[in-house]
């Protein structure tokens, strides 16, 4: 199976990659829960994962865009 963010096979059938799902799980971390609950759905910010993931971003710059409200 391919990671929906990356393209990167992933095992086991994961959806997502462990390196793709590293950098979710350190975004969740560092945004406030109200923030993440009040998200839909989270594949609006896959091609900044992505971009993290090909290290042309970084993953404050998805903190910051989370919590500014960026990307609405």
């Amino acid at each position: 199976m391919k990671c929906e963010i990356c393209g990167e096979f992933t095992p086991k059938g994961k959806n997502i990659c462990d390196r793709c799902s590293n950098i979710v799980d350190d975004v969740i971390k560092n945004i406030d829960p109200e923030i993440w609950k009040g998200i839909d759905d989270c594949k609006y910010i896959y091609p900044m994962i992505k971009r993290v993931a090909e290290g042309s971003l970084r993953t404050q710059d998805v903190i910051n865009a989370l919590i500014i409200g960026e990307i609405d």
